[in-house]
């Protein structure tokens, strides 16, 4: 009987110490790959393949910690494309009706 409780307490230690997904840089820079035609002018407006993904790069970042993650590699994200419109992205959330918790641009401090 001793053997089975320790293996249910073995068992449930290991289960509560899995890790949760949480937020992917990579993860999200491929999704929001979708946005590019928008981000670059080549389409009016944001698709809605490019919504779903601002919505679920947003939902991967619940806490304060992912948050201030997503916006490190969102920031970093928008200055790595040289023919990103900046005003562009920073109308993206608000044309996907997602509240991102920052704008997207290069010149924010997401310490803050």
């Amino acid at each position: 009987m001793k053997r089975v409780s320790t293996f249910i307490v073995l068992l449930l230690t290991v289960t509560a110490m899995k890790p949760v997904k949480g937020f992917s840089c990579v993860e999200a820079k491929l999704s929001l790959l979708t946005c590019l035609p928008f981000l670059t002018s080549s389409q009016n407006s944001p698709s809605t393949a490019c919504c779903n993904a601002v919505s679920n790069v947003r939902a991967s970042a619940p806490t304060k910690p992912e948050l201030r993650e997503a916006c490190q590699c969102l920031t970093v994200a928008v200055g790595e494309f040289p023919n990103l419109d900046k005003d562009r992205a920073i109308q993206l959330p608000k044309l996907c009706n997602v509240d991102v918790g920052f704008p997207l641009t290069k010149d924010i401090d997401c310490n803050t």
